[in-house]
């Protein structure tokens, strides 16, 4: 005949602080639950339902918990990220719609300053009248002049006229006809060096059409006239 539990032991097996089921406390006095003293509270109900109690150790407990925080952390940066990012989604769509609206404000004062600068030309545009053509001027070309010296029966002519200074130079020839004159002369003559009087010598040569002007053998130059 089976061993049953007593009702002491039931007592003694619901006051302990040990966490096992009705049947385990039998089991390990080794008896057995009488199915007509089966109970019916609701403590051992649920102990009886429930899975067997596994205790953790103190290791398994801090890998449980850091695996637990590590969870936590990563769910809460993800979280953080994904708000980062709908926040940047928010700011692109603000600064374009500020881009678009200064741009639609630029274009219409574009429009509108071109509206007005055509309203002001238009204000400033006058007729043009026509005006008649000048009459053209007719520029007839002098021939220079040509300058005769006469004294008695001589006559020497120039192709331009002579400068003040070419003019004394022909003037002391002409008072020397046929005479030799040097430079030195002509230059107490003009009040100048004898160097800077071969020049008016040469010009006055080059503006006369005859050839009255020699040199003399013996240095110096001839006004020859017959």
């Amino acid at each position: 005949m089976p061993d049953y539990l007593t009702k002491e032991e039931i007592r003694q097996w619901r006051s302990s602080l040990e966490r096992i089921t009705l049947e385990e406390y039998a089991k390990r006095l080794g008896k057995v639950i009488s199915d007509e003293k089966e109970t019916n509270d609701m403590v051992d109900m649920v102990y009886k339902h429930s899975a067997p109690v596994r205790y953790v150790s103190n290791d398994e407990s801090s890998v449980v918990k850091n695996n637990f925080k590590a969870e936590r952390i990563s769910s809460l940066a993800q979280q953080s990220f994904e708000r980062e990012k709908e926040i940047s989604l928010e700011k692109a769509e603000r600064d374009l719609r500020k881009t678009l609206n200064k741009n639609k404000q630029a274009e219409k004062a574009a429009i509108a300053k071109a509206k007005e600068l055509k309203e002001v030309k238009k204000a400033e545009v006058k007729p043009v009248m026509k005006s008649k053509p000048e009459p053209k001027v007719q520029v007839k070309q002098v021939k220079p002049a040509v300058v005769a010296q006469e004294t008695e029966d001589i006559q020497i002519t120039f192709k331009k006229n002579l400068t003040p200074r070419e003019q004394a130079v022909f003037e002391h020839f002409l008072n020397n006809k046929n005479s030799i004159v040097y430079a030195k002369e002509l230059a107490q003559v003009l009040d100048l060096p004898r160097d800077y009087v071969y020049k008016y010598i040469k010009n006055l040569r080059a503006k006369m059409n005859e050839n009255a002007i020699q040199n003399a053998d013996n240095g110096g130059f001839v006004l020859t006239v017959n």
